[in-house]
């Protein structure tokens, strides 16, 4: 021990030196009684480390080197390919001069349109999904969340982005995405998240309706995958879209969600409340803390639930029936009377549809 303790005095000492001596170069860096003090600090100083045991650092028993966990990736998301769903969400772009949503909020039912931030109601274009698509492969399931821009402070969308999926159907959601924007063009673990509600509470009371306030539970609480959680490193990414930066990229494995291929799904945008654990978040706070981006209505503007956008429920890999709470409502096209005289028009096809001949 005390070998260890003689090279590291010394050197310690001849830095003392060398800047006391930096100090008295150039004359009229001090008068001669400071100088005399400088040297007497310096003296008490090196006496006073040589009466200290000093601990060279390979000789603390016990303490290893801390492991860097290199993190090996074997599979990677692709691009996204052909929209298999998508969806037109409110945009609140076009009345954002008015400090105001266009409509497609209601609390009742967990449909949140509240890109405006609290009681000034301050547009943010990152927090404000216009459209949503969903496609797959084999492997991942990819979600491209487009934004009415970028968080203009920034130059980028900076919020919290995610997925939320019901693959129960029973109106309450049991595993969610969660991303932080961060402007990252590459596919990327960093600040992904994975959460799973184990004690099937999330949906409070009564599942996507208003509950509050004494209707929620502690939402999200499991951790499935995170940087520092990684059961399987290739589950759940996140990008921008290369050639759009307001347009942000999700992809989660499929075994994530135990190999679901039917349920429904939501997406979102967060820079306000920005708390798995408080969904749903109509069963945490009333309408009156909440506040309402509707200018006219008796709780506008905004107050503890700002800065907030989702979309309604979309049924994936299966034919809903329409009275599922949240479920998004798909306009169906009503039929032109054909007179009987008149020449029937020729069909109208759908994109997956093709015209065949008519073989006799």
């Amino acid at each position: 021990m005390q070998n260890s303790r003689i090279p590291i005095i010394a050197s310690l000492a001849v830095i003392l030196l060398i800047s006391a001596c930096s100090v008295s170069i150039g004359g009229d860096q001090g008068s001669q009684a400071e100088q005399t003090l400088q040297a007497i600090y310096l003296q008490q100083t090196v006496e006073a480390l040589t009466a200290v045991e000093v601990t060279a650092p390979e000789e603390v028993a016990g303490i290893e080197p801390t492991a860097t966990r290199e993190i090996v990736h074997s599979v990677f998301p692709g691009e996204p390919g052909w929209v298999s769903q998508w969806w037109l969400d409110a945009n609140s772009s076009n009345t954002a001069a008015q400090k105001r949503a266009p409509g497609g909020d209601d609390l009742s039912q967990n449909l949140l349109e509240r890109p405006f931030t609290a009681d000034d109601m301050a547009y943010r274009p990152d927090v404000d999904l216009i459209r949503v698509e969903l496609s797959h492969n084999p492997t991942f399931y990819y979600f491209s969340l487009h934004l009415s821009g970028v968080n203009p402070e920034a130059n980028m969308a900076t919020a919290f982005y995610g997925v939320e999926f019901d693959t129960s159907r029973d109106g309450r959601g049991d595993v969610l995405l969660w991303v932080k924007g961060d402007g990252n063009t590459e596919w990327s673990i960093t600040d992904v998240l994975v959460f799973r509600d184990e004690n099937n509470d999330v949906g409070g009371q009564r599942p996507v309706l208003a509950d509050a306030p004494d209707g929620g539970g502690n939402g999200y609480e499991t951790l499935l995958f995170s940087p520092d959680h990684l059961d399987d490193p290739d589950a759940a990414w996140k990008r921008v879209d290369p050639s759009d930066p307001t347009v942000i990229q999700l992809a989660i494995k499929k075994s994530l969600l135990g190999g679901a291929s039917a349920f429904f799904w939501r997406a979102w945008a967060d820079d306000g409340v920005k708390d798995p654990a408080l969904f749903d978040y109509n069963d945490a706070l009333t309408l009156a803390q909440a506040g309402s981006p509707i200018s006219g209505q008796n709780n506008y503007p905004l107050k503890e639930l700002f800065l907030v956008d989702n979309t309604c429920r979309l049924a994936f890999g299966f034919e809903p029936s329409g009275n599922e709470p949240g479920v998004c409502l798909v306009p169906q096209p009503t039929a032109t009377p054909v007179p009987p005289t008149a020449t029937p028009p020729p069909p109208t096809l759908t994109p997956t549809e093709t015209s065949l001949p008519i073989i006799t």
